[in-house]
């Protein structure tokens, strides 16, 4: 998972590889954002209907990364610890504020991704000291209203703010988070890719790209001491990308178990998406790969260095399970459970597609029953849902595993093992997985499409979707 702050960073080297005459987009650049500018403040009203994708763009093949950055527009505010965000940032009540202001035809927080890279200076808190807290969500079109439609912000903004706590950050209220969220998307829908294909014969939306935005809080004040930044920035940025785990939607994973790097400790940050919750996995990550696996599955390290005596199982065959670098991991037990970690040791992050899958999974049991006795041989199975600590052992009792996340979705693995040069050698292939996902991980992939394309809801999930055209006040509220 790339750090947050390199990817800020990477944006000027990024925008110097343009490849078309650089006066003349600054000419369209200008008609671009006045009639951004025209465009928004009259779809916030109007049916209108939402801007189309870019032509000449192949969104199908984008990679997970950064791409077409100098088409982007991204929001930047700044405060200081003391003032924090206030209601001259901005004012639910009247839409206005520093955010929404606009100044001879162009907000005055929005930036082009290109030419107005992010101020940094070697002195930058978050640099040295690394306090900076991110979110991911995923805008996507309706493959049937043709709405933008973003994901459960809801849920982000409260990880958000217990992120920005941790890292001696001042969150922003719930309302400025969501306006500039809806801002930043709204001045960024031709890079929204098109609405995914309808299976034909089930209706079923086939995935495909998203419009990935990413709100950022980050120290951007210049000092040497260990203290809270002078100066923070609140950041909103896009990138149109594919799947983070490209490739391997069908195929599943093979993933190593990691018994000598920790991700993360029980008093940690391991619960807060930080950026140096990614860094730490990066050098596993890039060994992992050499081995020919695509990731590492974290445990809890102290429960594998300190066994209990008394168990009969092997001190690995005891240790705790976490998640990957950047996915949750859920199994499919021959008992019927689907079980993934709990959050009571706070060394996982609560994923927001780790949290869906859980309610669907709990809402539609009935629906999942018939596959699930298809995936473990027995017509009677009784399906359970929890979360509980989970043991290296317990995979030997799966029959399928998957992984979860905004940019992952639900992807199948095929097998979790140890490499030649571990010190203790384990090794799983489930029943399910290698070619195609099983058949409870297919139907909690076609469940949580159907929920990201408005074409499954009840009382409980209507809010889980918010129409990026909608009023701002709705767009808050939630619901389509």
């Amino acid at each position: 998972m790339i750090v947050t702050l390199i990817i800020i960073i990477s944006l000027t080297l990024c925008s110097r590889s343009v490849s078309f005459n650089i006066a003349q987009h600054r000419t369209n650049l200008h008609s671009r954002k006045i009639m951004v500018v025209s465009k928004f403040k009259a779809a916030v009203n109007s049916d209108e209907g939402v801007p189309p994708p870019q032509e000449g763009v192949e969104f199908a093949k984008l990679p997970w990364n950064l791409n077409l950055p100098d088409q982007h527009y991204y929001v930047h505010l700044t405060t200081d610890p003391e003032s924090g965000w206030t209601l001259e940032h901005y004012d639910p009540k009247t839409d206005g504020g520093i955010l929404t202001d606009v100044t001879d035809g162009e907000y005055k927080s929005l930036k082009h991704y290109g030419q107005s890279p992010l101020p940094l200076f070697p002195s930058t808190t978050s640099l040295n000291y690394g306090t900076t807290i991110w979110e991911g969500l995923a805008c996507r079109r309706s493959p049937t209203t043709g709405k933008a439609l973003l994901f459960r912000p809801q849920m982000n903004y409260a990880r958000f703010a217990r992120g920005a706590h941790a890292m001696c950050l001042p969150p922003p209220s719930y309302e400025l988070f969501m306006r500039g969220l809806q801002m930043v998307l709204q001045n960024n829908m031709h890079m929204c890719p098109p609405a995914p294909e309808l299976d034909p014969d089930t209706g079923v939306p086939l995935g495909g790209a998203k419009l990935y935005v990413r709100p950022m809080l980050l120290g951007s004040g210049q000092q040497l001491g260990l203290h809270a930044s002078p100066q923070i920035s609140l950041v909103f940025f896009v990138s149109p990308t594919g799947s983070y785990f490209q490739g391997k939607a069908m195929g599943g994973l093979k993933l190593h178990l990691e018994t000598r790097k920790s991700r993360a400790a029980r008093g940690g940050t391991g619960n807060i998406k930080c950026s140096g919750n990614y860094a730490v996995t990066m050098r596993p990550l890039m060994d992992a790969k050499e081995h020919g696996f695509h990731d590492n599955l974290y445990l809890e390290l102290d429960t594998y260095h300190n066994p209990k005596p008394s168990s009969t199982l092997s001190p690995l065959r005891q240790a705790i399970l976490q998640e990957l670098s950047a996915a949750n991991i859920f199994l499919v037990l021959e008992s019927g459970e689907i079980v993934t970690p709990c959050l009571s040791r706070g060394t996982i992050l609560p994923g927001v597609t780790r949290d869906s899958v859980l309610e669907m999974a709990k809402m539609f049991k009935d629906e999942l029953q018939p596959v699930m006795a298809k995936s473990v041989g027995k017509e009677d199975i009784e399906v359970t849902v929890s979360e509980r600590d989970v043991s290296v052992e317990d995979l030997n009792s799966a029959v399928e595993v998957f992984v979860t996340g905004t940019a992952a979705e639900v992807v199948p693995v095929q097998s979790i093992g140890t490499s030649a040069d571990d010190e203790e050698s384990f090794s799983v292939k489930f029943p399910h997985g290698e070619s195609e996902p099983g058949p409870v991980t297919f139907k909690l992939l076609e469940m949580l499409r159907e929920v990201v394309a408005g074409q499954r809801t009840n009382e409980k999930i209507q809010d889980w979707l918010c129409d990026v055209h909608s009023t701002p006040e709705d767009f808050r509220k939630g619901g389509i």
